[in-house]
């Protein structure tokens, strides 16, 4: 006769369940263990991040953010020189949202300096309240809308 219960792959209740004793399987670190250190590298071990470290060079360029002083002023004294070391400007002007005027000047102030250093000011939001003037040696794609350095163009572009 055929065993209903080994045909569809179950338990048979009429046996007695034989109670094994597992062997030792290791610990629920996913780390590497003694045996595998010889084939894998452990990522997360220290000599690792300080060889990461010494490659990886230190950032040579600036974010500068600017806003409107306490007079609704914004201070462009000296940004040129910033610009030509490549840093990049931010200028936020959102605080002047109740001065259309004054933030009309401001935009305009920051757009005679792209004029006279022959950068382009992008707007970075809808409203024009955040502009953005690259440093020299950025790159900026319009169509794809990333910022980058021009050192890096010929492989971004392969």
């Amino acid at each position: 006769m055929v065993n209903l219960f080994k045909l569809l792959g179950l338990p048979d209740p009429n046996k007695t369940i034989s109670r094994t004793v597992k062997k030792n399987l290791g610990s629920a670190n996913p780390g590497p263990t003694t045996k595998s250190r010889a084939i894998f590298h452990d990522l997360g071990d220290v000599l690792w991040s300080e060889r990461t470290e010494r490659l990886t060079p230190l950032p040579n360029r600036n974010v500068i953010y600017l806003k409107p002083d306490d007079y609704q002023r914004i201070q462009l004294d000296g940004i040129e020189n910033e610009l030509a070391r490549g840093n990049m400007l931010l200028v936020d002007i959102s605080s002047l949202s109740h001065m259309p005027a004054q933030r009309d000047i401001c935009r305009r102030k920051v757009e005679n300096l792209g004029e006279r250093m022959d950068i382009p000011v992008f707007s970075l939001n809808e409203n024009d309240s955040l502009l953005m003037v690259p440093g020299l040696g950025m790159r900026v794609d319009k169509q794809k809308h990333r910022l980058g350095m021009k050192d890096l163009e010929d492989y971004l572009l392969e």
